[in-house]
């Protein structure tokens, strides 16, 4: 595994640079990054790649990137480019340690999104402990580089930008030299320290700006009406409106709707759910979709079905390459449901890819708070009420 190419990355990098500087990135920088080390970032738009680059620049970062984004063909090529590692999501892949260990022993800089996906409402995810591990077998400093306001600048839920700032904080973690003399428990509560974000409550307090834009897709994250209660959110240009009640929710500069902060409403939402499984224990949900997987070295439909949630897992039944078959998915080991919004769903089991493809928009975010609660409630760790905090 080599790393990335120093004169194309000094190209490229300088390249990003200028496009983050007009972007309104602003650095600040506590301390120099110094190689072998690992970069954790949060992650909360499709820019974070660019950003985080950009903030340890003039050093070549080797990222961990999802093995699924290596299928596409304009982002593989870029990928495979940079000399990013893929990564199989939710399950160990000693394949990915490996080429990552190879890169730290070369001197080089390894950077890593902890959460795994990118977060809906712009609060950092609970990430896989397991990455407490890997630092410790690696044996190298960790940094933290922290953005505050990309989720408002290029929310996920939409390709549009709103001209905003975004605020990149570059921080040690840890040094090597302490690495071995901490427990699992004071890594751990070092790395939360650093990447544990808040996007609406720090904007509360900052009252930071963006400009407007189209909001098309924003009902993938929010659906449900604040007013009525029904799960009928749909966008406008400008707002979300509820054809039920005839409610509407505008998008203001400081990324609210209607007033109401996002976090605050997606809160609700996983209250919602959790509170009918909890009601009714034979409670399910569930909605045709296309099967889409790997063929031919990219994501393709392969089959159509059924897919139900309830509380013993995942089941689809349909068609995969052209047979009959009945899938199921046990919810231990299944965390949470990365999604493109609005699109589908995705599942990692044995290395393979079962993304389902959804025809309502509202319906793949449904699935993935459904998912995190039966995780939890599967795990035997006490119910979440999720807290509106």
């Amino acid at each position: 595994m080599k790393r990335p190419n120093p004169i194309l990355y000094c190209i490229l990098g300088f390249l990003l640079k200028i496009y983050a500087f007009f972007k309104r990135q602003r650095i600040k920088r506590y301390v120099k990054i110094k190689g072998p080390a690992i970069i954790l970032s949060n992650h909360t738009s499709f820019h974070d790649f660019v950003y985080t680059t950009v903030a340890a620049y003039p050093k070549r970062v080797s990222y961990l990137a999802a093995a699924k984004m290596f299928y596409d063909p304009l982002l593989g090529f870029f990928l495979r480019l940079a000399r990013a590692i893929p990564k199989s999501l939710y399950q160990t892949d000693p394949i990915a340690t490996i080429k990552a260990f190879k890169i730290l022993k070369q001197g080089g800089i390894v950077g890593i999104f902890p959460e795994g996906q990118i977060s809906p409402i712009g609060v950092t995810l609970e990430y896989n402990p397991s990455i407490v591990k890997l630092i410790k077998k690696a044996n190298v400093a960790v940094y933290s580089i922290t953005h505050k306001g990309a989720y408002l600048v290029n929310p996920p839920w939409t390709g549009k930008s709103f001209p905003g700032k975004v605020e990149t904080e570059v921080k040690q973690i840890v040094s090597r030299e302490d690495i071995m003399n901490l427990s699992d428990a004071d890594i751990i509560g070092l790395i939360n320290d650093h990447l544990m974000f808040n996007t609406h409550e720090y904007n509360a307090e900052k009252k930071m700006k963006t400009g407007l834009n189209d909001i098309s897709n924003l009902e993938s994250v929010i659906y449900h009406c604040p007013t009525c209660g029904a799960d009928t959110l749909e966008s406008s240009k400008t707002a979300l409106i509820c054809p039920n009640c005839h409610s509407e929710f505008v998008y203001d500069r400081y990324g609210q709707l209607g007033g109401y902060r996002l976090d605050l409403l997606y809160r609700e939402q996983e209250r919602l759910i959790a509170e009918k499984f909890v009601n009714n224990p034979d409670y399910k949900m569930s909605s045709a979709v296309i099967l889409e997987g790997y063929s031919q070295k990219r994501v393709k439909k392969i089959g159509e079905g059924e897919l139900l949630i309830d509380k013993t897992g995942y089941h689809y039944q349909g068609t995969a390459n052209s047979e009959i078959v009945s899938y199921d998915f046990s919810p231990k080991n299944i965390v949470s449901l990365p999604s493109d919004l609005g699109r589908n769903i995705q599942i990692y089991e044995n290395y393979l890819l079962y993304q389902f493809a959804f025809s309502d928009r509202r319906i793949p975010t449904k699935f993935v708070i459904a998912g995190e609660y039966i995780h939890k409630a599967f795990s035997k760790e006490e119910a979440p009420t999720f807290s509106q905090k």
